[in-house]
């Protein structure tokens, strides 16, 4: 008897649910028609980019917010705001692909963080373009044979991604920053041997390398360490040796370091999970487009200046923020390749290029003997 009474509960609770998806589905196509909707306005007045980043951040950050007030009112264990971001990225992803069809360029093959970046920025709808490098991702942008491209910018540990920063600073480039992107890095070991013991030759992209550092010192401390494109490609490179497809590596005793997805995209065993020095590893991403965001209310500015070789340079360029209460969330340097001992330097300001106090800042520097380039505003995002 008590058997049928939990089965009858079970069936009537799974009707209810059946019932409360079939509403969800409902919505989601209310959404899509009014974002088709939007989409037409858009075409019509012929001068509004399709993908507005600040207003996503404002929908994510206001869902988010929302989460947390109705966690609080059922008195029920919350909805993990990473899961929430996620589906209503995919959703809002859905939508925006019936405005308009996207293709992100980014560097891959798919797999690589850029690519889980790319995916958790555009979702599952758009298309998406691997590219064996990053300068064919600023390349396939600026041609417009990607609408956007999405390249790594920072390692919250291991610091700037300097070919990105070289390829900001270059005048000829057409590029503008629209979205950023901050994702969680977990690092892992993938071989076809059984044993770390067996291992001779770890093949990755230069910065988990660097992010699995002391780890790789302490479990393979005479192992290769053997820089290449990218995570998927290191893992590909092993594949392919063992196929026969390949001569440089020794497949039985190679490993690759890379995420989790690259036992969705090769044939690789994983063989060590969390190899990262720091558990706690984010790295942040910068979308790239030919246009920025409009303001969100929390957004950021990048500005690359060249200065000549004079004391007090430096203190010029930042003195117009601080005297404007403009804070410097970031600020970096490199040669300029062209003079030496010339450099450019890489700032990320708080606030957006249309503020009234940063737009006063950056006349003041412009005014100075400064090369300056405004690379766009943006929404803040969090890390999840």
């Amino acid at each position: 008897m008590a058997n049928n009474n939990r089965r009858k509960q079970l069936d009537s609770l799974r009707t209810r649910i059946d019932a409360t998806d079939d509403k969800i589905l409902q919505l989601i196509h209310q959404r899509a028609e009014l974002a088709h909707q939007v989409g037409e306005v858009k075409e019509d007045d012929g001068s509004t980019p399709f993908y507005v980043p600040s207003r996503e951040a404002s929908i994510i950050r206001r869902i988010l917010k929302r989460n947390a007030v109705l966690a609080d009112q059922s008195h029920t264990s919350r909805i993990p705001d990473v899961a929430i971001h996620g589906i209503y990225r995919d959703i809002i992803g859905a939508c925006l692909a019936l405005e308009h069809p996207m293709t992100i360029a980014h560097l891959g093959p798919n797999g690589t963080f850029s690519h889980a970046a790319a995916r958790r920025q555009f979702g599952a709808t758009a298309s998406y373009l691997a590219c064996e490098h990053l300068e064919q991702v600023f390349d396939e942008v600026e041609s417009g044979r990607a609408t956007y491209g999405i390249v790594p910018v920072e390692n919250a540990f291991e610091g700037a991604v300097t070919p990105v920063l070289d390829l900001f600073a270059d005048h000829e480039r057409k590029i503008q920053v629209c979205a950023e992107v901050q994702l969680s890095i977990e690092h892992h070991l993938f071989s076809f041997a059984t044993d770390l013991e067996q291992i001779t030759c770890v093949l990755s992209h230069g910065q988990p390398l660097g992010q699995c550092r002391r780890w790789l010192q302490e479990h393979l401390p005479h192992a290769q360490l053997r820089e290449v494109n990218s995570t998927v490609r290191g893992a590909a490179m092993i594949e392919e040796a063992k196929a026969g497809q390949y001569d440089g590596i020794d497949w039985q005793h190679s490993a690759a370091i890379g995420p989790y997805a690259i036992v969705e995209n090769t044939s690789l065993p994983l063989l060590q999970r969390n190899i990262e020095d720091f558990h706690n590893n984010i790295t942040r991403f910068l979308v790239i487009g030919q246009h920025d965001s409009p303001p969100s209310r929390q957004d950021k500015t990048l500005i690359v200046a060249s200065l000549h070789d004079k004391p007090g340079a430096l203190n010029d360029l930042i003195q117009p923020f601080a005297e404007r209460g403009i804070s410097l969330s970031r600020i970096e340097s490199r040669p300029s390749r062209k003079r030496h001992w010339q450099y450019f330097f890489f700032i990320d300001i708080l606030g957006h290029r249309d503020d009234v106090e940063v737009q006063q800042a950056i006349t003041a520097i412009r005014q100075q003997d400064v090369s300056l380039l405004v690379r766009g505003s943006y929404p803040i995002s969090s890390p999840l």
